[in-house]
């Protein structure tokens, strides 16, 4: 979703972005408020209604901080908002108080907002609490990928013990639920309660909510294959380091400092480290050009990359990683880089999980 987003600042430490495809759904809501209400008043209420659902995305993403788990970023995108955290929550409670956190504060803001229409005859207030209210509500259906599912995979875990098995009950849940939905949206039609336009964006909804339980049981499969595998299993200790005045042609020609690393770190002229480079990277690099081209061109900041500690769970770090540059850090506790994790050695061994969890 990074792609087509609009970086909308950092608050409380989070970085906020909105993707392209918000703008449609807040022009259709804005559209309809600004018929009824007047522009002002429709651009008002769009304006609220989005930071209601950031507020709810904060309740997640603060309650999260409060078990360890930090969140890498909020989106907005046309279906709502996603607190992207950095790794699973620790244990049961956490998970489940970490889900209901988002609907909670979309309950709050609707009692106070329908509340406040009440007391002052406002419509506006009144819309605004009812959407909130429908959040919360429809975010608490129980199934994943929704809060509800969340919930659901937290009980189980706690009644079971085994997360992983949790994970595909709530997968499973938000399957039966997906379609669930799409048949509702069908009936409410052909009844002629909704029009096709309402009942397509349900049916967009229900499609979302049954393809990402599907992915999150496929997940679950993938996570216990890989459970038990640290970090340092498929670590490369010892990174290649290279100047700032380095060029891509200069460093493949010591192609053997790379190491089976495929990587070389990038030291800044302040001597500290700036990013890394894979080996990949420079080998794309047309060869009549490797010569002009710096590494400091091709490198990924070190922010940019997924950073872990040696003794680290593998299924923690997975989401950390960049999908545009799949490798994973290596550090102490002194926030010293010990080592990498080449992608070719992490995708080999995430092809052998996968082929596993298809098997299973």
């Amino acid at each position: 979703m990074n792609a087509g987003s609009l970086n909308l600042g950092r608050y409380a430490g989070i970085p906020v972005r909105a993707h392209w495809s918000m703008a449609f759904i807040a022009a259709l809501i804005g559209l309809n408020w600004s018929t009824n209400l007047g522009v002002v008043a429709g651009v008002l209420a769009t304006i609220v209604f989005f930071g209601s659902i950031l507020a709810h995305e904060f309740g997640h993403a603060l309650v999260a901080r409060r078990f360890g788990v930090n969140t890498e970023s909020i989106d907005l995108w046309a279906l709502g908002g996603v607190a992207r955290l950095d790794r699973e929550p620790p244990t049961p409670r956490a998970d489940g108080l970490i889900a209901i956190a988002g609907p909670a504060v979309s309950a709050v803001l609707a009692i106070a907002f329908i509340g406040s229409g009440l007391a002052l005859s406002s419509d506006l207030l009144f819309g605004i609490g009812f959407l909130n209210a429908l959040l919360a509500v429809f975010n608490m259906l129980p199934g994943a990928p929704l809060d509800g599912g969340r919930v659901v995979r937290a009980i189980r875990w706690a009644r079971t013990g085994d997360k992983y098995r949790a994970m595909r009950d709530a997968g499973q849940a938000g399957r039966l639920l997906g379609w669930s939905i799409n048949i509702f949206a069908v009936w409410l039609v052909f009844i002629g309660l909704i029009p096709v336009f309402f009942a397509l964006l349900l049916i967009a909804s229900g499609l979302f909510i049954a393809l990402n339980a599907r992915a999150e049981i496929m997940a679950a499969f993938l996570r216990q294959q890989l459970d038990g595998v640290k970090v340092r299993d498929l670590t490369w200790f010892g990174v290649a380091q290279a100047g700032a005045d380095m060029d891509a042609d200069s460093m493949l020609w010591q192609r053997q400092r790379l190491g089976n690393a495929g990587a070389v770190a990038v030291v800044g002229d302040d001597g500290e480290l700036d990013g890394l480079v894979l080996e990949d990277q420079m080998w794309a690099v047309p060869a009549e050009r490797r010569g002009m081209v710096m590494l400091t061109q091709l490198m990924t900041p070190f922010s940019k990359t997924a950073r872990a500690t040696p003794d680290e769970e593998l299924t923690a770090v997975l989401p950390r990683l960049n999908p545009l540059r799949p490798v994973v850090t290596v550090w102490n506790d002194d926030e010293q880089l010990t080592g990498v994790v080449p992608p070719s050695k992490l995708q080999e061994r995430l092809t052998k999980a996968q082929q596993a969890a298809f098997s299973s």
